[in-house]
């Protein structure tokens, strides 16, 4: 209810303030279980799922955003709860793993998730290599992957005093499920290395499925590196 209720109030908002654009519509499945996996270049891209998308969606959003040590935080992490967002730990690997057991539990039901394999926004507009959670997801969830190129969705100044989205634009592409035997592969791998070939392999694919919508470069490196090395440092 509360999400509906938010949805019905941002969506002409947005509309009247952004105009923004959803190519694809028909792509997008009356039912689920699915899975929207999009490029990440700014903040936009999340609340234009919500306002653009008709069903309801379940993000997986970063552990920091829900924190409560101030009272504006609490609200804060009070209203993306609410809003279905869940905390995920961005590093990766088992600890990411382990805190997306209330997103396997929507994919359970039938229910929709919405996630940036990229993890972090780009810090250049270039396609970063993917965090292999969306394959986890997908793999052991076997539900079908729904990629999106989002284009304009960073708030810039340009002639404006404060940021702003300039036509931002959503494109949806057509549904594809990785192939049984990929399943299998990975839920029998017998340690970790298999299962990351897999997972690698599966999240490669995906973001070369939203590579072909944006068109952006590709950079064979992560956006973020929490030690400190990589690009966004």
């Amino acid at each position: 209810m509360f999400y509906s209720t938010v949805k019905v109030l941002l969506t002409p908002v947005c509309f009247l303030l952004f105009w923004p654009v959803l190519k694809g519509r028909e792509n997008i499945p009356q039912t689920g279980p699915a899975i929207f996996a999009t490029n990440h270049l700014g903040t936009g891209e999340s609340f234009l799922l919500v306002a653009l998308v008709p069903p309801q969606i379940t993000f997986p959003a970063k552990q920091e955003l829900f924190r409560t040590d101030t009272f504006f935080r609490r609200i804060l992490a009070w209203f993306l709860r609410r809003m279905h967002q869940v905390p995920m730990d961005r590093s990766g690997g088992t600890a990411a793993a382990d805190a997306m057991g209330s997103v396997y539990k929507v994919l359970a039901d039938g229910g929709f998730v919405a996630i940036h394999p990229e993890g972090h926004r780009s810090p250049d507009g270039r396609m970063y290599k993917g965090r292999t959670g969306v394959a986890r997801l997908a793999l052991t969830a076997d539900a079908p992957v729904i990629p999106v190129g989002c284009f304009r969705t960073r708030f810039t100044r340009k002639w404006l005093p404060f940021p702003w989205l300039y036509r931002p634009e959503l494109r949806v592409g057509e549904p594809f499920r990785f192939p049984q035997e990929m399943r299998r592969q990975f839920l029998d791998a017998a340690n970790h290395t298999e299962s990351h070939t897999v997972l690698r392999q599966a999240t490669d694919e995906v973001m070369q499925h939203i590579q072909q919508i944006t068109g952006q470069e590709m950079v064979d490196e992560y956006s973020y590196n929490p030690k400190g090395t990589g690009p966004g440092h």
